[in-house]
């Protein structure tokens, strides 16, 4: 039996420059896997995004200090 696969099973990610534009814009909070030069970073821990570039990279804030997130490694957006 063939199967076909839908389009969303090629995307690289998930989540799009416009959903991080959005949850900066309402103030959301998105959860990650890897954090660059950041490796106590836990899964489970929401990060505050302030930007995004034109390359996909997403700068979020640590304790007080700003590190960079690839858009392929978030997993989930939280607008609570």
């Amino acid at each position: 039996m063939k199967w076909l696969k839908l389009f969303e099973d090629f995307k690289d990610s998930k989540v799009s420059v416009d959903d991080i534009i959005d949850c900066i814009e309402k103030g959301g909070q998105i959860y990650s896997d890897i954090v660059k030069e950041y490796p106590k970073n836990d899964p489970s821990e929401p990060l505050i995004p302030l930007s995004i570039d034109d390359d996909g990279v997403v700068t979020v804030e640590i304790d007080g200090k700003n590190y960079e997130v690839d858009i392929n490694d978030i997993k989930k957006i939280d607008y609570s």
